[in-house]
């Protein structure tokens, strides 16, 4: 068997999205093994079913997005390229982005950004002070009040 009749075999084309059956990353997404190096299933559906993308393998930086967010979908009429920024506005734009102290970088807690504005707002202390009490700089403090981040609290 070939590495495309391999590939193939763990595709379920059932569906409107074609599902990987293979082995899946932490992420869910498929995993292939070519040449003795793991490739991502929707990078390499893409680059079987664009053949002039074959170097795309080599380029990491090179997203192969999901139209239909489907992390398991190796669909190429669902796929298309882009940069980590449009994987990112797509992302956002879908309303898939982490918000708040569920995006693992958080230092806060919605709690903590409640009782931040409160604070604030009653007088008596400033953005450094409140930011030293937190464990955050002065100016993430100053994003949070004025609301351009923690939008959603």
């Amino acid at each position: 068997m070939d590495d495309a009749e391999r590939f193939l075999s763990k595709v379920n084309k059932s569906g409107e999205c074609w599902l990987w059956t293979g082995c899946v990353n932490s992420l869910g997404y498929g995993v292939f093994s070519l040449n003795q190096k793991t490739v991502l299933s929707h990078r390499l559906s893409y680059v079987m079913n664009h053949p002039l993308t074959i170097h795309l393998l080599d380029y990491p930086t090179i997203c192969v997005c999901h139209k239909c967010d489907n992390t398991r979908c190796i669909n190429p009429a669902h796929l298309f390229l882009g940069s980590q920024g449009d994987n990112v506005k797509d992302m956002i734009a879908k309303g898939r982005g982490q918000k708040g102290e569920k995006q693992g970088a958080s230092k806060l807690t919605e709690t903590q950004v409640r009782e931040i504005r409160t604070l604030y707002a009653n007088g008596g202390i400033s953005q450094r002070e409140l930011g030293v009490k937190y464990g955050v700089s002065q100016p993430a403090i100053g994003k949070l009040i004025t609301g351009e981040n923690w939008s959603h609290i």
